[in-house]
């Protein structure tokens, strides 16, 4: 009996150390950084909270840096050559026309109350004067070249 009695007093023993145990130890946590962790969304680095862009900023930060963009600061010369109206005193006859990547699409032939006419390899076409835009390498169109082309091509072709 005696002996029973120890190990009872033994069992007892261990069983309070291991509840002494398992108040000591911290509780088991996310990582950081995960939804329920630690740390909030952006990260913690000394106590001081992240700034993590937005995914929209991410993917603008990124196009910039596969097309080879430099960020630039708002006042820069970059904006000189953002397209602008153009007014009626830019478009003049001789004038080259570009599309919106640069590309040539006619000289201007004539210009009248209208619109401006645009001598194409294609034809030719009418165009008002309020569509026209310029930047610092002249006159443009918000069009491509082979959308245009193919819209005086079909505008100058005989019904048949």
């Amino acid at each position: 009996m005696a002996r029973t009695a120890s190990r009872l007093a033994a069992l007892a023993a261990l069983s309070f150390g291991a509840a002494a145990f398992a108040q000591s130890q911290p509780p088991s946590a996310p990582p950081m950084g995960t939804p329920g962790g630690d740390a909030p969304p952006g990260g913690v680095a000394g106590n001081v909270t992240g700034n993590t862009p937005s995914i929209a900023d991410q993917v603008d930060q990124m196009n910039r840096h596969i097309n080879g963009e430099r960020e630039r600061p708002h006042n820069s010369s970059a904006h000189a050559d953002r397209a602008r109206p153009a007014t009626a005193a830019d478009v003049v006859a001789g004038a080259p026309v570009n599309d919106s990547a640069g590309l040539q699409l006619g000289t201007i032939e004539s210009v009248d109350a209208q619109g401006a006419v645009i001598l194409t390899a294609v034809g030719r076409a009418r165009i008002p004067v309020e569509a026209f835009g310029k930047n610092s390498h002249g006159l443009l169109l918000q069009t491509t070249k082979a959308q245009f082309e193919a819209s005086v091509a079909s505008a100058n072709a005989t019904p048949g």
